[in-house]
């Protein structure tokens, strides 16, 4: 399967300097003679241009109909500490040239008199500025509401310079008065408009490759050959299409027409089913073609995909690799990163920290979180997020332990991963979970402290940092945040199960993790409502928790199948998420939401817990959490099936944690829940064994929540990078930051972006003007490093990905009951005889071009995956008696 590494390298804000007439004549340029793409604002896109903030700075904006950037400072940073870059309005990825003169134009009004300091210069590092007021570091003085047009130029002395940005300063120097009394600061509104960087030298930018625009979107990996194969087409068509699945040759292997489905409310489509499952036959760069009139050549097919085993193969060491890649506290190098690209120094190699000063949470001490995983895009540690990633990490191991998997493969045979640790006798996978392990062990608050035991629910910077950063380069103060019982409990859960998984390996460590996993359980009992906070406040993500017992239920059946002790049995009996399997969240920051479990609402994990691992509970309460996690997977399918792309998810009210608006739609992090959804399918397949025989809808419902996120979407957007023609390329990370950057590399394959999320938080898709409930759920995905509300990567994101693809690897293949499906050439009917009447369909099919109602693999009598005149003479030869088949 072709991987297009390079789909839109600048997307909207890189550049690329033509340096010669030659190149100039060979791509299409826009933009000539100006570097800022975007001067006035119209039908209310503002990108590239964006506004950032700092907290606690806050800022608002609106484009306006008639072509103005409003911006509003809201709120200012404390006294002393605050700065004038603490509110900005910037456009970035320019580049100047020696020599060159430009021309900077723009006009601004403010709703009361104010300073604001324009500059152009460094993204970064070292921060030189090429071009300021009067080139004397002047501020730009604005009386009430009178509009300024400023207008000067300057002649580039400094060399050829990239990575430049146009930023307006819009926060008060902190050396005024004004700075010095926050609490007093009144609100400005900035209106700008006309906004120019002229070049006459400039030929301009080659045009952005346009996004995929074809009308069959499918899974752009492939399918198994027994496995179901769908696609979904776009069109307005009332009637059935005609299709053809087409060979690498160009041959129609099989041919049919399209079920009409109509309007799909998520996508915001109408669309057409296209269902090719009977085709059976291995091979390579397959494609949909359908009769749809299109404007483009080729929109009328799909993007290539295969028919393979080993469609997950690679997929399963790549995303688990991930987790190397996003250690702390060690160099990330050649041989273990697989490429000297993303290679980088060790980042934040003694994280000693105490508690944070400002948060209500007195304590005199400090604990070494050295280690462990960054959670996302940032340099934050969270135990609720490390506690969920972790689990389901070794969940994958656990299900392969106990339910017949194949733990001599990747990710879990000791040296299938290439980490540090290979070698050591251990599990690979086993051995990256406890390299997080180890570091959230220590994030328990010590002995001789009010809420000892409990843990902290996460260590972070004090502010955000910006893109294209390094761990190593972050220089932000750290602190521990206060502790919470929903931590504490995600502790006890996840030290528990790595208790017993590391038993047979490392006695002292697993005795270790058991510790204390009921020290915490003790402290969360003892303290069961200290509770996260929904604020969002600096340098990390909230994670807010107010509802609680469903940790308290995960962590004692964790503990439960651990110890066997009446303690916990006890306690999960008397829960009242007692073997349930959830397809509705609510608590935390969920409301009401489809989903089995996540960060926030950790109940399912429990009962899964219950359903696969060993234990005295009665058998007839484990085929009732078996039977609830197969009914929660018809629920799921269900939904699939009445969605246009099979998305198992539906559209639902969702409160933003950042405003608290409220809007219709998908939840961020929306493929998260698609994927752990998955995961109860699977499970599903696996309890559903009869005899020796599993109902197959249940995986193929995990390959179709699969399919969604590897193309077959309304984006047509594989949302794993390295994977499908039109793979992720550009999530939110500080040091896979090319986009941003391009002295940073691009991320490595096997990344699961968070993708659509109907409420549209960050300022890069407000930009774009999309406006929360007024896009299809599906559509609210830009792949853009900036669009952290859409686009961002994380642990807890990941840790599915590598759950499904190890399963699918292992299981996929068996779909139908054998590897390879058996085949009777020549039997063209399928009614186990090689007669007259395969004769006849042969030719009927021919004559029709029509392929559905034959056994296309035992037509495919030469084996050249295409049924053709040649197949019809063999079958006739033998007929007659000329050949044996």
């Amino acid at each position: 399967m072709k991987k297009r590494l390079v789909k839109k390298v600048a997307m909207l804000i890189a550049i690329v300097l033509v340096l010669s007439s030659s190149i100039g004549q060979a791509f299409a340029l826009v933009g000539a003679g100006d570097l800022i793409r975007n001067h006035t604002f119209d039908n209310r896109v503002g990108l590239p241009w964006h506004v950032v903030e700092s907290y606690p700075a806050k800022a608002s904006f609106e484009i306006t109909s008639d072509g103005k950037y409003k911006i509003t400072a809201q709120k200012i940073g404390e006294a002393g500490k605050g700065e004038r870059w603490d509110i900005q309005f910037r456009h970035r990825g320019l580049a100047l040239q020696q020599g060159h003169t430009y021309t900077v134009k723009f006009t601004v009004t403010a709703s009361r008199a104010c300073k604001i300091y324009p500059k152009i210069g460094d993204q970064g590092d070292p921060y030189d500025e090429y071009w300021n007021m009067n080139q004397q570091w002047n501020f730009l003085e604005l009386q009430a509401n009178t509009p300024k047009t400023v207008t000067q130029t300057f002649t580039q002395t400094k060399g050829d310079k990239k990575n430049v940005e146009f930023a307006f300063h819009l926060a008060p120097d902190k050396t005024t008065s004004e700075a010095q009394n926050p609490a007093s600061f009144q609100p400005i509104t900035y209106t700008f408009d006309e906004i120019y960087i002229q070049d006459p030298q400039f030929a301009g930018y080659t045009e952005d490759p346009p996004e995929p625009t074809n009308v069959v979107r499918l899974n752009q990996v492939g399918f198994y050959p027994n496995a179901d194969k769908i696609a979904t087409v776009a069109t307005s068509s009332t009637t059935p299409i005609n299709w053809q699945l087409v060979n690498s040759t160009g041959a129609a292997v099989l041919t049919g027409k399209s079920t009409v489905k109509g309007a799909d409310r998520a996508s915001g489509d109408n669309v057409h089913i296209i269902d090719f499952s009977s085709y059976t036959t291995p091979g390579t760069d397959y494609k949909i073609v359908t009769d749809v009139s299109v404007t483009k050549a080729g929109d009328n097919e799909s993007m290539k995909f295969n028919i393979g085993d080993d469609l997950f193969t690679q997929m399963k060491y790549d995303s688990m690799k991930y987790f190397y890649h996003n250690r702390s506290a060690i160099p990330i190098q050649m041989p273990y990163c697989d490429q000297s690209q993303w290679a980088r120094p060790a980042g934040h190699t003694t994280d000693i920290l105490a508690p944070d000063p400002t948060k209500d949470y007195k304590a005199n001490y400090t604990l070494d979180v050295t280690g462990g995983w960054y959670d996302a895009g940032d340099h934050g540690k969270y135990v609720v997020n490390g506690g969920i990633a972790t689990w389901t990490v070794m969940n994958a191991y656990e299900r392969a332990l106990h339910m017949g998997g194949d733990t001599s493969v990747a990710p879990f045979k000791d040296g299938s991963l290439n980490i540090p640790e290979s070698g050591n006798g251990y599990p690979d996978i086993l051995d990256e979970a406890r390299y997080n392990m180890k570091t959230l062990l220590n994030m328990q608050v010590p002995a001789g402290n009010e809420l000892a035991g409990m843990a902290h629910h996460k260590a972070h910077d004090e502010r955000w940092t910006a893109l294209a950063v390094r761990p190593d380069q972050d220089t932000m103060k750290r602190w521990l945040q206060p502790p919470s019982t929903a931590a504490t409990l995600n502790l006890a859960a996840i030290a528990a199960q790595s208790s017993r998984l590391w038993k047979q390996f490392d006695s002292a460590f697993a005795t270790k993790c058991l510790t204390a996993a009921e020290t915490a359980w003790d402290a969360a009992v003892a303290h069961p409502e200290i509770y996260a906070t929904m604020e969002q406040g600096a340098g990390g993500g909230a994670y807010g928790d107010n509802y609680v017992l469903d940790d308290f239920y995960w962590a004692a059946c964790e503990l439960y199948a651990t110890t066997g002790s009446d303690k916990y049995l006890n306690y999960i009996k008397s829960s009242k998420h007692y073997l349930e399997m959830p397809t509705e969240l609510t608590g935390g920051e969920n409301t009401g939401i489809t989903g089995a479990f996540d960060w926030g609402c950790t109940a399912g994990m429990g009962t899964i817990t219950l359903a696969l691992v060993p234990t005295k509970l009665p058998a007839a309460d484990v085929a009732t959490a078996k039977a609830n996690i197969q009914a929660a997977a018809d629920k799921f399918i269900s939904i699939s099936k009445a969605q246009g792309y099979g998305v198992p998810l539906e559209e639902k009210v969702i409160s933003s944690p950042f405003d608290a608006s409220v809007v219709k739609g998908f939840q961020w992090g929306s493929n998260s829940f698609v994927i752990n959804e998955a995961i109860v399918m699977s499970y599903a397949y696996e309890f559903s064994d009869v005899n020796g025989t599993k109902n197959n809808k249940y995986i193929n419902g995990a390959l179709t929540a699969m399919d969604y996120l590897l193309g077959r979407n309304p984006n047509i957007q594989s949302y794993i990078t390295g994977y499908g023609d039109n793979p992720l390329e550009n999530p939110h990370h500080r040091f896979w930051a090319y986009q941003a950057d391009n002295t940073f590399p691009k991320p490595p394959p096997g990344c699961l972006s968070g993708g659509p999320n109907s409420g549209l938080q960050d300022p890069w898709v407000k930009g774009s003007g999309w406006q929360p409930g007024e896009r299809p759920a599906e559509k609210c995905f830009m792949d853009n490093i900036e669009s952290w509300s859409t686009n961002e990567i994380t642990i807890n994101w990941n840790a599915p990905l590598v759950w499904i693809s190890a399963y699918l690897d292992e299981k996929g293949p068996e779909i139908g009951g054998s590897v390879t499906p058996p085949t009777n050439l020549g039997d063209v009917n399928g009614d186990g005889n090689k007669d007259a009447l395969d004769f006849a369909a042969l030719k009927k099919a021919l004559l029709s071009q029509d392929t559905s109602t034959i056994n296309v693999a035992n037509a495919d009598i030469n084996k050249d995956g295409s049924i053709d005149a040649v197949d019809f003479a063999l079958l006739k030869s033998f007929l007659l008696g000329k050949i044996t088949l």
